[in-house]
């Protein structure tokens, strides 16, 4: 079921397989038309099916994403792409090595940079300098965020530091390894620079997330739910959800 409301999209599907098909055509319509294209991905358990349906579609030469400019969307301030706790590095397993994406093609953020106002700034530039994201692929978070977009971030924040909220922290702990600090800090693409991607698509899936795609979506934006802003995209926004996620939308849908 296909709805448009303000001119966004909202596909809802059965369920988180369906999701990830979804998803990975779009990635690989976006490849076919251009295939060195600018493009992120998240990182959690939202995107796992839809870097498993590209990998099963490279190893069999349906999508190749070998020339992909791949930009990381966040990565815990201190944490270098080796450090077993690093957001880039999981991203490295879970999809980047599988798919084939060469190392010089991925951008990670400079999250160890001495000076990170100055690495986040030179970030921004890089993906400028590359015609921004065609295609930025997103999850919600369980407290609206995107990528590390806490609430609070305005509509026009850039590539920065934020500070992790107690909710982010302790859903960060789940994938948190060793005996180690869980990181208060993090550096993230801003709302503004996704809402300048030629396409955006936002992925949802799973009764625990209904109740915030219900203010993404239906609710007036607001940095109190930074995803909200992604409204203001129009026609350029995607939502796919799964029937669970979906679940409370209610005349939204319709």
């Amino acid at each position: 079921m296909n709805t448009a409301v303000d001119r966004w999209k909202l596909t809802v599907v059965p369920d988180a397989r369906a999701m990830s098909e979804a998803a990975a055509d779009i990635v690989a319509e976006t490849v076919a038309a251009k295939p060195d294209a600018v493009i992120s991905v998240p990182t959690g358990s939202t995107p796992l099916g839809m870097f498993d349906v590209l990998a099963q579609r490279v190893s069999r030469g349906a999508v190749d994403l070998s020339r992909i400019q791949l930009f990381c969307l966040d990565e815990y301030v201190g944490v270098s792409p080796d450090d077993p706790n690093s957001l880039t590095g999981w991203l490295q397993d879970a999809l980047i090595d599988r798919v084939g994406i060469p190392s010089g093609h991925v951008h990670a953020l400079p999250a160890t940079a001495d000076d990170l106002s100055a690495a986040t700034e030179a970030y921004e530039h890089a993906l400028a300098a590359l015609g921004g994201l065609d295609l930025a692929l997103l999850g919600l978070g369980p407290n609206g965020h995107i990528a590390y977009n806490e609430p609070g971030s305005p509509v026009d924040s850039r590539t920065r530091v934020v500070d992790l909220t107690p909710e982010s922290i302790a859903q960060a702990a789940a994938y948190w390894e060793g005996e180690v600090s869980i990181p208060h800090t993090a550096v993230t693409i801003g709302v503004g620079t996704l809402l300048e991607a030629k396409r955006i698509v936002l992925l949802v899936s799973g009764d625990a997330k209904a109740e915030m795609l219900r203010r993404v979506l239906a609710d007036p934006m607001s940095a109190d739910v930074p995803a909200s802003w992604l409204r203001t995209a129009g026609a350029r926004l995607h939502v796919i959800a799964d029937e669970d996620a979906a679940s409370r939308l209610g005349s939204t849908r319709k």
